[in-house]
């Protein structure tokens, strides 16, 4: 039995968010700015998110060459110029959140390499020309000249530059956000996780299990925004397919000499590195094994992990042959069929909100501020 004091100030809200990572945060945040009286809960069931809010690369980007032209084929001219605008609103919005605050951001620019002709470099002025309302001059531009400056293979054929890229540091970002949102009055809590919810028609139920105990919480309504993992508390809503993808990250030792700067993309953005300060970062490779990658565990594969710093060897640092790794770790990404990300309800009091599809840094914002403003007010 639970006394008076706890359900008045502990165990009822107004709006209850699962999910502590970057679209949860957000939405958190969004949710007690515009509705100070609120009463919000943000509830994540780890210590802290491990996703892929805090498990990527740190890319602030819309989008390189070949996957803009991948859209285009995808969805159409007019729907990939407006995922690229949302991407470029997204990223605008969290700047001016955290303006002020230590986000690890720096602005060198983003690249693409190429080791071969790709049929996306024929499409140069095409993209461009689709993106030129956004940004008002040539997106992309071929700079082979960086190959060298930067220290990359002689084996990389072109190299495609964008100056509308950036890198942060994700742990900063994340604890940046988090305090924000308890600057503004949301409640967290972590090692809470919710294993059952139901709405009864005027209220949210939640069953939350801690390490002692499990907890029912009252909630007037609540966002669900565990990315990958929605389908485990919504498994019978009607939703577009959740496809649950792992990014695999290493990261060297800190190397004297460093030439690399700023952010990479290859081969359609599934591999993708940095320079981050004297290491550089590398991930991707679920192309290599779309079946066995989708997945939610955090394991790394001794395949992908080979790849991986083989490509760090042979393309990336080639004049670097002492380089070692330091650091390994994989995340978990939400994809969706389209490619867009999707904010909806699942009943009248539950909002559900993923698929940034690898571009949550960018989107996530967009995402939280729709999500906020579909809740009942």
């Amino acid at each position: 039995m639970r006394s008076i004091w706890e359900y008045d100030s502990w165990l009822t809200y107004d709006v209850v968010i699962i999910g502590g990572g970057i679209i949860g945060i957000n939405t958190a945040i969004e949710c007690a700015t515009r509705h100070p009286e609120w009463r919000v809960l943000l509830l994540e069931r780890n210590l802290l998110p491990t996703g892929a809010s805090t498990r990527n690369a740190g890319f602030a980007c819309v989008g390189s060459l070949s996957e803009i032209a991948s859209d285009i084929d995808l969805m159409g001219r007019d729907a990939a110029r407006n995922l690229v605008q949302q991407r470029l609103d997204g990223l605008t919005l969290l700047r001016e959140r955290c303006a002020g605050l230590d986000i690890g951001y720096t602005e060198n620019g983003g690249s693409e390499i190429f080791l071969e002709d790709h049929p996306s470099l024929l499409r140069l002025d095409e993209v461009n020309d689709l993106l030129a309302p956004i940004f008002g001059c040539a997106t992309f531009s071929q700079r082979n000249d960086l190959i060298a400056e930067y220290g990359l293979s002689s084996s990389i054929s072109t190299l495609i530059h964008t100056p509308f890229e950036g890198t942060l540091h994700s742990g900063k970002l994340i604890a940046a956000l988090w305090d924000l949102a308890a600057r503004a009055g949301v409640h967290i809590r972590t090692g809470a996780e919710v294993v059952s919810m139901l709405d009864t028609g005027t209220s949210v139920e939640l069953v939350v299990r801690t390490t002692h105990q499990e907890l029912e919480i009252t909630a007037s309504q609540t966002v669900i925004a565990t990315n990958a993992m929605i389908p485990s508390l919504v498994p019978d809503a009607t939703l577009p397919e959740i496809l649950p993808g792992r990014g695999q990250v290493i990261v060297t030792k800190p190397l004297t000499n460093l030439k690399l700067k700023g952010s990479f993309h290859a081969d359609e953005g599934y591999y993708y590195f940095r320079s981050l300060g004297d290491r550089v970062l590398l991930g991707g490779g679920r192309n290599l094994d779309f079946e066995g990658e989708r997945t939610t565990s955090h394991q790394t594969t001794e395949h992908i992990q080979s790849v991986l710093e083989n490509m760090l060897r042979t393309v990336i640092l080639p004049n670097h042959p002492d380089l070692e790794i330091e650091h390994r770790w994989a995340g978990t990404m939400a994809f969706t069929t389209t490619k867009q990300p999707y904010v909806g309800n699942v009943s009248p009091r539950c909002v559900v909100a993923f698929g940034c599809n690898g571009m949550g840094v960018a989107i996530s914002s967009n995402v939280a501020r729709e999500s906020a403003r579909m809740l009942m007010c």
